[in-house]
């Protein structure tokens, strides 16, 4: 943390908003910060837009939806919108099984995705800062007025009306001083890290073949069936499945197979004979550490190497299949959370609460990776905890509790390890930078600070950019309406089997939101 910036001996850049992180939140921040008339940087450490959704190769987006209805919309859906008119998504599609992945999920390409971002960045004037990174903050009594970065061109000062810290693990609310938490409150336990990896050439028919015939081998499987139409260049069937127990459990007894976990999960990409993996574990992972993020890598590579080889070797459909691509970076589930007005609880998540500053909505079942070893959805395992309703994200969860001039956007708000596991989905930190973003821009234009910011003003603002605050009961009936008649036209053409639908005591996240 670092006193006042001054012109003197260096070069002060001003802006109204800094966003720092150029991520799923930190883009749709910066977008949100643009379009309220706000000069905006965003600052990001890589060459390009997307954090961990392209950096670190992530699967499909996950589900805007509660059951089937939409709760995450706005500059969100309005980025899906883009990438599916850019040829390079299939926009949402519903999981007919939502236990594992969500009941909706978004296939998209990577590259469209980070040219899609950096497009809508543009288009409403905000700078962006490639290959750049965090150095220290600047605070000046109590709040936040600047931060100093490093990169080619050496050491630089901006200085900002508000800070945004989309950094992914609460950098800039670290370095100025904000107190927080790590991990889970009763044993600082982090959810584990996962490298994840593509195949090609994968003879897909003859995979989904084995899955359909070996359903007892699964922990769970899903198909996908489209809400619109996509570019036919996209593979048009999807599906998702994570098992292939037999297998896994004779390569980890034989010693053939290296890997973190007792299963493997795959789901298609929009690339025909391409299946994209979220099978390693890496457990112990602090992503505030260089030390452990470094460890962490080298066991994610050993994990994949191994897999990919065994998949080959084994699997049904990958004899002829090749490693294509790995994520840049170990993927990060969870590291600091910035202790705010509120701490979202995982009762609160679970209970669905609605609360009257909400500025987002939260819709996933609470999703937490064993953080101890590699089993399933088993007792002391991973958890699967289906919601009884969406639930509602505070405003005062995106403010730090002792420091001004700084909101907090993506998964580092203020809330618990088990509040975490739901909200931390990409989906869901997409929804929380727009209000961020938002919140950014009209303080400044407001000359108050956002601790200080009219929520009701707020709120109307993301309503007028098509962010979903409350229920819209129509709207849901009609989208509960057009999600059955998908599947009943995807039945009738033969374009999922109907084996994996789901089974009782697996319908989370599944039931029609309470009307």
């Amino acid at each position: 943390m670092l006193g006042p910036l001054t012109a003197g001996s260096e070069d002060v850049h001003d802006y109204d908003v800094i966003v720092v992180g150029g991520g799923p939140s930190g883009f749709v921040a910066a977008i949100a910060a643009g379009r309220t008339g706000a000069r905006t940087l965003l600052i990001e450490r890589y060459g390009f837009l997307g954090g961990m959704a392209t950096g670190a190769a992530l699967g499909p987006i996950s589900p805007f939806h509660f059951g089937d209805e939409q709760v995450v919309e706005g500059i969100p859906q309005q980025f899906v919108d883009r990438l599916v008119a850019s040829g390079g998504s299939t926009g949402h599609m519903k999981c007919t099984n939502p236990h594992g992945s969500g009941s909706y999920l978004c296939f998209y390409d990577r590259h469209a995705y980070k040219w899609v971002a950096l497009q809508m960045v543009l288009e409403v004037g905000v700078t962006p800062l490639f290959h750049t990174v965090l150095s220290e903050a600047v605070v000046e009594d109590g709040r936040v007025t600047g931060v100093i970065v490093q990169n080619k061109s050496g050491r630089q000062p901006f200085r900002a009306k508000v800070i945004v810290d989309a950094t992914g693990d609460g950098d800039v609310a670290a370095r100025a001083g904000a107190q927080y938490t790590l991990g889970r409150d009763s044993d600082a336990a982090l959810q584990p890290g996962t490298m994840m990896f593509d195949m090609a050439n994968v003879n897909a028919a003859q995979l989904k073949a084995y899955i359909d015939n070996h359903v007892e081998d699964f922990e769970w499987t899903s198909e996908c069936v489209a809400m619109r139409d996509f570019s036919p260049r996209l593979e048009q069937r999807h599906f998702v499945a994570q098992g292939f127990l037999r297998f896994v459990r004779r390569g980890l007894e034989t010693g053939e197979l290296y890997l973190g976990r007792d299963s493997i999960l795959l789901l298609t990409t929009v690339h025909p004979g391409v299946f994209h993996f979220n099978s390693t574990r890496v457990i112990n992972l602090d992503g505030t550490s260089a030390a452990s993020l470094t460890r962490a890598e080298i066991d994610g590579r050993k994990q994949v190497m191994s897999l990919s080889q065994f998949l080959v070797n084994h699997i049904p459909g990958f004899s002829d299949a090749y490693l294509t691509d790995t994520g840049i970076q170990i993927g990060v589930r969870e590291s600091r959370h910035i202790l705010g007005g509120y701490v979202l609880t995982g009762e609160d998540v679970r209970q669905g609460r609605k609360f009257e500053d909400v500025v987002a909505r939260g819709y996933f079942p609470i999703d937490i990776h064993n953080v101890h070893g590699g089993s399933g959805y088993i007792p002391g395992g991973s958890t699967w905890e289906g919601l009884a309703d969406s639930y509602d994200i505070p405003y005062r969860c995106l403010i730090p509790r002792n420091l001004d001039g700084l909101i907090i956007s993506g998964r580092t708000i203020s809330a618990t390890h088990e509040a975490h596991g739901s909200f931390r989905t990409q989906g869901g930190v997409m929804g929380i930078g727009q209000a961020a973003g938002t919140a950014a821009g009209l303080a400044v234009m407001s000359g108050v600070q956002p601790r200080h910011l009219a929520i009701k003003n707020l709120q109307e603002r993301l309503i007028a950019d098509g962010a979903s605050l409350r229920r819209d009961p129509e709207r849901v009936y009609s989208q509960q309406r057009r999600a059955q008649e998908a599947i009943n036209k995807a039945l009738a053409e033969g374009l999922i089997t109907g084996l994996h639908m789901a089974r009782p005591g697996l319908m989370a996240n599944a039931a029609a939101p309470r009307l």
